[in-house]
Order: C-alpha cells, then sequence, then structure tokens
C-alpha cells in the first residue's frame, strides 16, 4: 500500500460509511495521509452526509474533489 500510495500521489484513504474506519485511519497514520469517507448508499445513516441520492453523492463528490486538489 505504501509503495502504491507514494508512486501514485495518494492523499487520502477512503473508506465507507458502514465499515469501522479503524484500519483506514491506521494506514493512513503510518503513511501521513488523511482520510475520508465515502457513502455507498447501502444504509443511510444519522451520519450520512445527506438524506436522498443526489445529495449522498455531491457529499461523495466533495470528499473526492477535495482528495484529489481539484477546483
Amino acid at each position: 500500500v505504501q509503495k502504491i500510495a507514494r508512486e501514485n500521489g495518494v492523499t487520502t484513504i477512503f473508506f465507507e460509511t458502514l465499515v469501522s474506519p479503524a484500519v483506514s485511519e491506521s494506514i493512513a497514520g503510518d503513511l501521513g495521509l488523511k482520510t475520508d469517507v465515502l457513502d455507498p448508499l447501502e444504509g443511510i445513516t444519522a451520519d450520512s452526509k445527506g438524506t436522498n441520492y443526489l445529495e449522498v453523492m455531491q457529499a461523495n463528490g466533495t470528499s473526492l474533489k477535495a482528495a484529489n486538489q481539484c477546483s
């Protein structure tokens, strides 16, 4: 993972809303990367960043845009 992250300029390790972030946070911490969440819509929860499909996908897009330093 470290080799792939460095070779490809990875800045963020993503995890899904329905799983524990512990593994992603551990890997990110070891590599000096950030973590962020993507919602696959398999179970919208109180922690979801939106209340409907469009809002959740917009939140996912915002997370991806920030991680890839897009404007």
